[in-house]
């Protein structure tokens, strides 16, 4: 049973509240012009029909109404009004007591007093180098069924890093910047807050006393020293730490992690909420003079204030044949039970592998792929009932397949050059062979990931062989050497990963018949610009596509495009990729279809408009669709005081944290969902999971809010790339890894960026 709480708090206007509320034309500049210049004198808004007019509240009873006319407004009826109203009076009461407030609103963000500086007090680092606790705050109405909407106050507990020093004093304290961001102070509009940070460029050299910039965007060249701020990122904190403390800075840094994760683990956050709110209650704010504002209890399902509708959604049921008779829900051991969903008609059953290693190398790899072809039964893992041999068949058997013919390609180094020629003498021998490479396994070392990517030999290895479509399974050496008690489970998730990349299907989602057509479509994109402030963007848009089964058809890419372009390339992917499926399913024009699409970018109305005409223009006329965005940064926090946590080798881990597949519907179109559980948490450390929001576009056409939410969730248990769950819906994490995967790629001498537009696009190419 659980016992749920959220990080909110329900807001209301004293009973039988009315307000005097100026009203003038709305003109975005003057709106600017009040707020910068009346800011805690009066409370603006833009408001009133289709939002034309600009609104003011007076602070002091002493002022007068400014606007054209005064309407009289009952607070009971106007959550419109009272949501921005509390939150302004948190600003208030804020500033008045002191508080740094970084952000006037959306969300209020506050520096929270305690705790202080998250930075060990005794490693003698200076004042101007912290990492704090921040408070957000944000508003917002909550629904459910039969009962009326809540206007509630959301607090979020997170983190900030502050380098409050110009680049003189870092310079002084021999603190390199060369190759890293500097940011120069903005004013704020609102004089209440502190100034925030402009990205000002990255540092290319010293000059005197300023700083040589490149990557400025529309900005100068160069600033002055004193005018330089070191952006405060976590890693620019940790350069710092490093310079100034030299070999004493591994133990700060870590000690500052290990503050952080306490004070964000579940039990702190939620005491410090609890604190935030009772300290709120007992000050007796006032939305304006003369009207209280009262704040009530946490809603939980202990007080009886927990509204909204929720759901444990249980994890699906996979099918590993065609026939549909063979199921489980826990992938693993189906797989060890049935078999793949294709074993009868995958092909070919005996694999050509080619394995790319340093010379060095070959006794270690050779001895790791027999382990991972023949499997280990001897290693055991668990206690009592639980006792299994998780890597006991090996790939052969496991996946019903013949023995592999190998062959060793030996690299003369370790650089991205001596990989290539490895490779190309693999492509050879199959060219003069008269065969094609089932699977090519390539050992690459751990530190490669810190190389530039036109010098990883990962990367070489990708571009070489996807250009002749052959899958890539990279394993490190490190891993290689791992014991067997841990390297049967990372042999785990590279069979099946290995298995999806060669073309097959280890299982499938077990669907329910339904009269529609449907495919689920993954939209993510990846950025080619790698300046951040270049003014003109380069887009590639990603599409992966799905039956409802989670069957993976295909993705599509579209050409390199300024982002102007964007839009109308993207649309032209979806077009070739809803026509292919079409065309090889055999649809006719007056099909029921469903498309239901996943985007990690919320869709503007016009973009939903324009992919309603392209399934138009494909002569489908019976189609409904949905758009939803799968939201990661929201102010939700949900906690569970029945869950007690898990042990894990640094404590107990998930301490007040839901179960993975919880959901919680907090409007017709909005519901929370748990991608990620206390359980699914590796560490203690790893504080406390937070659910994904998913918002349904108002322009959706197909609004089952409860489908689509259990749909969302079994498209996470449904991952090729390791038998543990995602923490996305596949349509979004296959499009990430994707894009990961193409950033490094672009870099690589030689790659062709075509090369993905061929058939290779039809394979999992990226797990």
């Amino acid at each position: 049973m659980t016992k749920l709480i959220l990080n909110a708090v329900r807001i209301r206007p004293a009973e039988g509240s009315h307000l005097l509320v100026g009203v003038q034309p709305y003109d975005k500049e003057t709106l600017a012009g009040l707020r910068r210049e009346r800011a805690g004198q009066y409370f603006f808004r833009r408001g009133g029909v289709d939002g034309n007019s600009i609104l003011s509240v007076p602070l002091d009873a002493v002022l007068a109404s400014i606007g054209n006319q005064v309407d009289e407004v009952d607070l009971s009826k106007a959550h419109w009004l009272v949501a921005p109203l509390a939150l302004d009076a948190l600003l208030r009461t804020f500033v008045r007591l002191g508080r740094p407030v970084i952000r006037a609103a959306h969300p209020l963000r506050v520096l929270s007093q305690r705790p202080a500086n998250l930075l060990p007090t005794d490693a003698g680092l200076p004042e101007w180098l912290q990492r704090r606790i921040v408070l957000e705050f944000e508003t917002r109405t909550l629904w459910a069924t039969g009962s009326k909407p809540q206007t509630v106050i959301l607090c979020s507990v997170r983190t900030r890093n502050i380098i409050d020093a110009d680049s003189r004093v870092l310079l002084e304290h021999d603190i390199p910047l060369i190759g890293r961001y500097v940011a120069r102070k903005h004013l704020e509009d609102d004089p209440r807050t502190i100034d925030s940070f402009k990205l000002a460029g990255r540092v290319a050299r010293v000059d005197g006393g300023r700083l040589i910039l490149e990557d400025t965007g529309d900005g100068p060249q160069w600033i002055a020293l004193q005018d330089a701020f070191l952006e405060p990122r976590k890693e620019n904190v940790n350069w710092c730490i490093e310079h100034l403390l030299k070999g004493r800075a591994v133990r700060a840094i870590e000690q500052a992690d290990d503050a952080a994760a306490h004070h964000l683990s579940g039990p702190q956050r939620l005491e410090l909420i609890r604190r935030t709110f009772d300290y709120l209650r007992g000050l007796d704010l006032e939305l304006a003079p003369g009207v209280a504002l009262e704040i009530g209890q946490m809603i939980s399902q202990a007080a009886n204030t927990w509204r909204q509708r929720t759901e444990a959604i249980q994890k699906p049921l996979l099918v590993f044949d065609p026939d549909g008779t063979r199921t489980d829900r826990w992938n693993e051991r189906g797989l060890d039970q049935h078999g793949p969903y294709d074993r009868r008609s995958f092909t070919p059953k005996q694999l050509r592998i080619a394995v790319v290693c340093q010379a060095h190398y070959e006794g270690q790899v050779d001895a790791f792929l027999a382990k991972f072809l023949e499997g280990l039964p001897e290693i055991q893992t668990g206690k009592g009932e639980w006792v299994r041999a998780p890597y006991a068949k090996g790939f052969v058997r496991r996946y019903m397949l013949e023995s592999a013919k190998i062959t060793l390609f030996a690299a003369r180094g370790q650089r991205a050059n001596d990989y290539a020629a490895a490779c190309r003498e693999a492509i050879a021998a199959a060219t003069n062979g008269g065969f094609e490479w089932s699977l090519a396994i390539v050992q690459i070392d751990q530190e490669f990931k810190d190389l530039r990517d036109e010098l990883n030999p990962y990367y070489a290895t990708k571009a070489i062989f996807l250009k002749h479509r052959v899958p890539v399974q990279e394993i490190t050496v490190e891993t290689m050497n791992f014991a067997n008690q841990q390297l049967v489970f990372a042999l785990n998730n590279m069979s099946v990963a290995t298995y999806a990349k060669i073309g097959g299907i280890p299982w499938l989602l077990k669907s329910q018949p339904r009269g529609a057509h449907e495919l689920v479509i993954g939209i993510g994109s990846q950025d080619l610009t790698s300046d951040r402030l270049a003014q003109r963007k380069r887009i590639v848009g990603l599409t992966t596509v799905f039956s409802s089964d989670g069957n993976y058809l295909l993705d599509d890419m579209t050409a390199a495009v300024d982002y102007d372009g964007y839009a109308s390339a993207l649309l032209d992917s979806l077009k070739r990729s809803i026509s292919q499926v079409r065309n090889a399913d055999g649809w006719r024009s007056s099909d029921d279809v469903r498309l239901i699409f996943h985007v990690f970018k919320e869709m503007a109305d016009g973009e939903a408009e324009a992919v309603g005409k392209v399934v138009q223009q494909l002569g489908l006329t019976q189609v409904k669709f949905a758009f939803l965005h799968i939201v990661d940064h929201h102010p939700f926090a949900i906690f569970d005081e029945a869950s007690k946590g898990t042990r894990s080798r640094d404590g107990m881990k998930g301490v007040l944290a839901p179960e993975r597949g919880l959901s919680a519907q907090i409007s017709d179109r909005e519901t929370l969902l748990f991608f990620t559980g206390g359980r699914d948490l590796k560490q203690a450390r790893d504080g406390h999971p937070m659910p994904t929001l998913l918002r349904l576009h108002r322009q959706s056409t197909f609004q089952d809010m409860t489908y689509l939410t259990r749909q969302a969730f079994d498209f996470s248990c449904h991952s090729w790339r390791m038998f543990t769950p995602a923490p996305l819906p596949i349509t979004i994490h296959y499009s990430e890894l994707m894009a990961r995967l193409l950033s490094g790629l672009r870099n690589v001498p030689d790659w062709d960026p075509d090369t993905m537009l061929g058939p290779v696009s039809r394979t999992r190419w990226f797990l």
